[in-house]
């Protein structure tokens, strides 16, 4: 029988050098997983080695590059856990303005990169590992201006449920996250930053906006859980309650 110790199992996080990608890793090493994680330069890989301490070890991997997101499982070897934390850029906008190269650009770089990576991950993923695959909550509601989000985070949603029951026993899980402060907002004048998310806050029953951290403990929860799949797991404040 596998065995269900910490310290034995292997997990390999795509997108681990920040945000919740980064957290998730940290909480995951602390907890005694042998953490792989993924970034697309190596430097940004030695970075975030350096914050997850441990036994953590990474590598590069772009998902533009099919034939290179091949190779670096190769090396990864087998594994027990796959998590999809990527990011890319955003389809934001109304509608009627929305940019379809903009739109291309998102599902090139998120939903295809997800497609490609989880593909190559099949071969050397235990036959009763996990998915956890991070997807956004502009999927699970309707908010004017994120229909190029929902787009994208909606085709991923779709796509992992399905999964759930053509890659059985293997565990498919999508987790949902809404707002979370993370660096994608960096770009934000600190002003404007904190006055968005205060805003925020205050329209959620939870009266906050989610931390890295809280998306990392629901991670932990769906790799752990062996009788939880095809789930798609919100972790929004309550938002999508409107």
């Amino acid at each position: 029988m596998k065995s269900t110790k910490p310290d034995q199992q292997k997990i390999v996080i795509v997108g681990g050098s920040s945000g919740m990608g980064l957290a998730t890793a940290q909480r995951l090493s602390r907890e005694g997983y042998r953490v792989v994680i993924t970034a697309r330069t190596q430097a940004r890989v030695d970075a975030a080695l350096g914050q997850i301490g441990g036994a953590a070890s990474g590598q590069a991997l772009d998902y533009a590059d099919r034939a290179g997101i091949a190779a670096a499982f190769a090396q990864v070897g087998a594994f027990d856990h796959l998590v999809l934390a990527g990011a890319g850029p955003a389809a934001w906008g109304a509608f009627a303005e929305l940019s379809r190269d903009a739109l291309r650009e998102a599902f090139d770089s998120k939903f295809w990169g997800y497609f490609d990576t989880l593909q190559a991950a099949l071969p050397p993923l235990a036959d009763r590992g996990s998915i956890t695959l991070v997807g956004g909550a502009a999927a699970r509601f309707t908010l004017p201006g994120t229909a190029g989000l929902a787009a994208v985070n909606g085709a991923i949603e779709r796509m992992g449920l399905t999964l759930a029951k053509e890659l059985a026993p293997r565990r498919v899980n999508v987790l949902s996250p809404g707002l979370v402060d993370t660096p994608a907002y960096d770009w934000m004048a600190p002003e404007a930053r904190r006055g968005m998310l205060e805003g925020a806050a205050a329209k959620l029953p939870v009266q906050r906006v989610g931390t890295p951290e809280d998306i990392a403990e629901a991670v932990l929860f769906l790799v752990r859980s062996p009788y939880v799949t095809g789930t798609v797991l919100d972790m929004d404040g309550g938002a999508r309650l409107g």
